[in-house]
């Protein structure tokens, strides 16, 4: 099993609350690739070096997905097709040991350093056995439903170079 680091890949988490939204995100230097065989990739994502806007919401987010215990969140690329102009991919995203499949259509953008793949996902805490949290004496209260987005490098999804 090869394993190496990917490179100017960005994944975000975003999520809301009833009283606004943020973001926490984790970079290239904490994402762990193990490439498996040339058609199943992961993309492994510490819980504990998202940063977020705030310490504490950091603090809750390692808390929430229960870092300790499920120090990761993985992202695998199950299939991946081109059709016409158009990129759609299966995904496992496993959260606590929890996995569920999407099939969603991907972007590709380039720069400097390279292309890269552009997709997102709407994701339902309670399908991961996560309860939204509520905060401040029930002031604050967490949507069930979070959006990831990544902007990965493309030879990490893809075997054509």
């Amino acid at each position: 099993m090869a394993q190496a680091y990917a490179q100017s890949g960005t994944v975000r988490i975003e999520v809301r609350t009833n009283v606004n939204k943020f973001t926490c995100s984790c970079d290239e230097e904490s994402f762990v690739c193990k490439e498996f065989d040339a058609n199943q990739k992961v993309l492994k994502l510490p819980v504990a070096s998202f940063s977020c806007p705030k310490r504490m919401i950091e603090k809750d987010l390692v808390e929430l997905f229960e870092a300790e215990k499920y120090p990761y969140i993985s992202i695998e690329i199950l299939d991946y097709k081109e059709y016409h102009g158009s990129i759609s991919a299966e995904i496992k995203i496993t959260i606590k040991k929890l996995s569920k499949v999407y099939e969603l259509q991907l972007g590709e953008t380039y720069d400097s350093e390279g292309f890269y793949i552009t997709g997102s996902q709407l994701l339902d805490l309670t399908d991961y056995h996560i309860e939204p949290p509520v905060k401040a004496l029930g002031l604050v209260k967490v949507k069930p439903v979070v959006a990831i987005e990544f902007r990965i490098p493309e030879e990490f999804v893809t075997t054509r170079k």
